[in-house]
């Protein structure tokens, strides 16, 4: 470790270089403050100590101090006052100045050392929380890049276009609070005349809870078989049944029973099932915030409250669904609690009466125009452009038949 002495006095200067030396230290010596100065400045990356005192010429002990610590250093340097000058006030003077310690002339070899290996240790340690700190920073950026890596492929599981049905209306939007996302939604054809979808949202955000969102969206697949969730076979034509979303939500909840208890975790869900040629739709809620019917023809907005508990409590289960006959111009849409629960500065909840009657005013507009104009009056309400905890909108619009 190379330490830099300030001393003008030559006895004192060549006592402190021995005691150094034979400490294990690599000394440079320096005749008063611009010396140092200018040594420090040329050898400032190898230097981690410097004992300086007070009185000197051209440049005092305390101007160098200064300097020092307002020099751009790549790491800490350990500074020791070493002067005459030993009254109280000489000693805060000297601390304020930027030192870490204070030996008073005339020195006791005994007392330098146990100071200078006591500034060495200080030293050692933050070298050492240095590399722990350039670890943690390189780990970081490993876990950072696998989470934008994590968070495209969640993304990549999201429609990237929806069905193209000529007399219906799809939008979405999706914000995750972090990397990624604890909701996830779908569209898709179970046959040529019904449209299957659904919103989830796990509890929680991060890691965990986008993890049970992917293994949700794959366990609702359209699958085919016995105990197929969406679709069932039958032996006669058309040789599948689709599944109502009540009974659907019945399966999941019994396959998901136990999640809270053994995972920590639990779900809301809307599926809905539409019919493309008559325009009736029946929707199940479990948990979820309830969907919102918007009527075109008579300019009102109601939430649909039927559904039952959440999935993965164990609850038992009550669960209703609805079904509506949509005329031209009306609209369902689905999204999850981080839209309505977003706070104001004042800690106001946005809250779904809000949401409701902010899409009911801008109904005339495209629903996916009406989205962002949601989003930005949600995001000037809390004041930022982030947002607590994870948000997600579906909607559709039935054009008519």
């Amino acid at each position: 470790m190379k330490v830099l002495i300030a001393e003008d006095e030559t006895i004192s200067r060549k006592l402190l270089q021995r005691h150094l030396g034979n400490l294990g230290f690599e000394v440079v010596p320096a005749q008063d403050g611009a010396e140092a100065w200018e040594i420090f400045q040329k050898q400032k990356d190898s230097i981690q100590m410097a004992i300086i005192d007070w009185m000197m010429p051209r440049m005092n002990g305390i101007e160098l101090c200064q300097r020092i610590r307002k020099a751009e250093v790549s790491h800490y340097v350990y500074l020791i006052f070493l002067s005459a000058k030993g009254e109280k006030k000489d000693v805060i003077a000297g601390l304020e100045a930027g030192a870490d310690d204070y030996i008073v002339k005339p020195f006791d070899p005994a007392e330098l050392r146990v100071r200078v290996l006591a500034g060495k240790r200080i030293i050692e340690l933050e070298q050492k929380l240095k590399e722990s700190s350039e670890k943690l920073r390189i780990a970081y950026e490993a876990i950072k890049r696998d989470l934008e890596a994590a968070a495209q492929a969640q993304v990549s599981l999201l429609p990237v276009g929806f069905p193209q049905i000529k007399n219906i209306e799809f939008a979405a939007r999706f914000i995750p609070s972090s990397f990624v996302s604890g909701d996830i939604y779908n569209v898709f054809r179970l046959d040529e005349s019904h449209i299957g979808l659904y919103q989830i949202d796990v509890s929680g955000h991060g890691v965990v809870a986008a993890f049970f969102s992917v293994s949700l969206y794959r366990r609702l697949t359209q699958d085919l078989h016995p105990k197929g969730l969406l679709k069932v076979p039958l032996s006669e034509p058309p040789y599948y049944k689709i599944n109502p979303p009540e009974k659907v939500i019945a399966l999941l909840d019994v396959e998901y029973s136990d999640m809270l208890t053994t995972q920590g975790h639990y779900f809301t869900m809307v599926y809905a099932v539409l019919n493309m040629k008559t325009g009736e739709i029946s929707l199940c809620r479990a948990g979820h915030n309830p969907p919102l019917f918007i009527s075109s023809a008579k300019g009102e907005a109601y939430y649909i409250e039927e559904g039952g508990p959440p999935i993965g409590f164990g609850l038992p289960r009550f669960d209703e669904a609805k079904t509506i006959k949509l005329s031209p111009g009306d609209r369902i849409v689905l999204f999850s609690d981080g839209l309505n629960e977003a706070t104001s500065p004042q800690e106001t909840l946005y809250g779904i009466e809000r949401v409701k009657e902010f899409l009911l005013k801008h109904n005339s507009l495209p629903l996916s125009e009406a989205f962002d104009l949601l989003l930005k009056d949600v995001k000037a309400f809390q004041g930022k452009e982030e947002f607590s905890d994870d948000v997600s909108i579906l909607g559709l619009t039935w054009l008519g038949q």
